[in-house]
């Protein structure tokens, strides 16, 4: 049942090898020009961002590991699969009608009438994602819950066709390709499974209010023996899943790019629902190569996700001890002051390093809050679990940049820190854009800019032999880009 786990042997041997594999030769002279050009460049950053950007576009960033697949899809691509699918758009609040929506269709606009009103389309764009909230006045919601209602909208023309997937993933890896990005590990679609179940509900959280622990685990345990497995919905969800994970590789991945999945649960569902989601998740991805992690996802700030939060981490230490072989990528600490109250953001972190035993921590924004900040801190840097740092959501969901960012305090300590671009569509940005603010905001040098591509790479949840590939893949664009580079930089004008 479990996936094979490698010695302890050779994952020393990869972190030794791995840590190596992108430093360049010290007689290399391309790295020795590009790495003084661009620590010039880092120095006047804010003088310079265009000279920066060219550089950052140019520079192979390794991979992507925090990113949403219908977040990361652009509005306008969305707009051509309603076309495609002969939907139309809302006059009243922009949503998606489709043909069974007959009721609705005198209120409705074509994509191409929508697209011939310039103002029309300018408000499209305002409620499908984050443009022009900030730059000009209108009556708005909260930033969070601007952000977040963005997805209600890209699930309707996603549920009608499933098959819009695999367009969207074609896409999204020209994107990354052409921004030099080589592997991306997405957060994809839920498993296809979860049910319902109020007593287990009110079980689950009793036992959690109670702190009995071992009353929880036996709760676990009778509701995957009784309900879970003797349901054939569970079996069915798990191979239409598994169907559509390896129909999605098959049409974007080769020699040059790597897709993998993370599969996850919506923290914002009822407990029996979160609770066989997740056991369904952690299942196939036990099975498959293409499916890597599981995840948990949503508002950490709304009120059952909040309310929640300690089960939720019980429910994964517990999948963690069925599914050892499994990683985990957690959202926690994607929080603020005033978001919650000032109680609420002291253990959000902790809990899901010391008590769900992530792999990988998304966004850690609330670790200045954490009242056992210095012990997980120790313990990430020393147990290599990593932080996915998303520098353009943050800014926007809570508010946080520039020295209010965490994103110094976990490189100076010690933890390896990795660049992600969370939901771009949305934000409507790339991952280029988060390493030009990560240089402009924190003076980055270029020894550290490329360990921290590599990172992308060193804590992804591929595997070891996978990883080997992707790191020389990375050194060799690298040297490529470097010889591009030095070019540049000897007929550049002297003045």
């Amino acid at each position: 049942m479990l996936r094979k786990t490698v010695s302890l042997l050779c994952t020393l041997a990869l972190f030794v090898w791995s840590s190596t594999a992108c430093a360049a030769p010290k007689d290399d002279q391309s790295h020795a020009k590009v790495k003084t050009y661009f620590n010039r460049l880092a120095t006047d950053a804010g003088a310079r961002g265009a000279e920066l950007r060219l550089f950052l576009n140019l520079m192979p960033k390794g991979g992507d590991l925090h990113q949403h697949f219908t977040g990361t899809t652009y509005a306008e691509t969305y707009l051509d699969f309603v076309k495609t699918e002969h939907c139309w758009i809302s006059k009243k609040d922009f949503s998606v009608i489709t043909p069974k929506d007959t009721a609705k269709l005198p209120d409705t606009l074509s994509v191409d009438k929508l697209r011939s009103d310039n103002k029309m389309l300018s408000d499209f764009y305002m409620v499908w994602s984050d443009k022009d909230f900030s730059n000009h006045y209108h009556d708005q919601t909260a930033p969070d819950v601007q952000f977040f209602g963005t997805f209600a909208n890209f699930s309707t023309i996603l549920k009608y066709d499933g098959a819009l997937y695999t367009e969207g993933l074609k896409i999204l890896k020209n994107r990354a390709q052409l921004e030099n990005v080589q592997y991306i590990e997405q957060m994809f679609v839920s498993p296809g499974y979860k049910v319902t179940n109020p007593a287990f509900d009110a079980q689950a959280r009793g036992a959690v209010a109670n702190g009995d622990i071992a009353q929880l685990r036996s709760i676990f345990q009778n509701f995957i023996q009784n309900v879970v497995k003797p349901d054939p919905n569970f079996a069915s969800g798990m191979q239409s899943y598994a169907a559509r994970v390896k129909a999605c590789a098959d049409a974007v991945n080769d020699d040059t790019f790597t897709l993998r999945f993370q599969s996850y649960v919506s923290r914002n569902d009822s407990p029996a629902e979160v609770f066989s989601a997740l056991y369904t998740a952690f299942s196939e991805a036990d099975k498959s190569d293409l499916v890597v992690g599981v995840n948990i996802v949503n508002a950490e700030n709304a009120p059952v996700a909040m309310s929640d939060y300690s089960l939720h981490m019980q429910m994964f230490r517990y999948m963690k001890e069925l599914f050892p072989g499994v990683k985990t990528s957690m959202h926690a600490g994607e929080l603020t002051i005033g978001m919650v109250r000032p109680e609420d953001l002291t253990f959000h972190i902790t809990d899901a390093v010391m008590v769900a035993r992530a792999d990988r921590i998304g966004h850690g924004v609330d670790i200045g809050y954490e009242v056992k900040a210095p012990e997980v801190i120790s313990l990430m840097r020393d147990k290599k679990i990593a932080v996915e740092i998303n520098l353009t959501s943050n800014d926007f969901i809570l508010g946080v940049k520039n020295g209010e960012h965490p994103f110094r305090l976990y490189l100076d300590q010690g933890v390896p820190v990795v660049l992600t671009s969370d939901d771009e569509g949305v934000s409507r940005n790339n991952l280029t854009d988060d390493y030009l603010h990560m240089v402009q905001r924190y003076g980055i040098t270029y020894d550290r800019l490329r360990d921290i591509a590599a990172n992308s790479i060193r804590y992804s949840f591929l595997n070891d032999k996978e990883k080997q590939r992707q790191l020389a893949m990375l050194d060799k664009r690298f040297a490529d880009f470097e010889a591009r580079m030095a070019k540049m930089i000897e007929t550049t004008p002297k003045h």
